[in-house]
């Protein structure tokens, strides 16, 4: 569980810092800062995020919305995926 959270939080931090450089990412940057993000990890810390069903969902969520509208803001996108 903890490495769970270290893995989620590395993941969220990278994006942040790729948002901070950029202000409000589109949701096009955040699938190509998502997609480096997830080369660039392990295949156990890939399984550990999978496995929470919560923080999966999120993610699931976000891609598929920012998928229908690239030109979004990936805030808009967080937001959609939380209600």
């Amino acid at each position: 569980m903890i490495r769970t959270i270290l893995a989620a939080s590395l993941l969220i931090a990278g994006l942040a810092a790729a948002r901070a450089q950029t202000g409000d990412m589109s949701c096009a940057d955040y699938l190509k800062a998502d997609a480096q993000a997830q080369a660039s990890m392990s295949a156990a810390d890939k399984a550990m995020i999978a496995a929470d069903p919560q923080a999966a969902a999120m993610d699931a969520k976000m891609r598929a919305y920012c998928k229908a509208n690239p030109k979004a803001s990936s805030s808009e996108a967080a937001m959609k995926a939380m209600q």
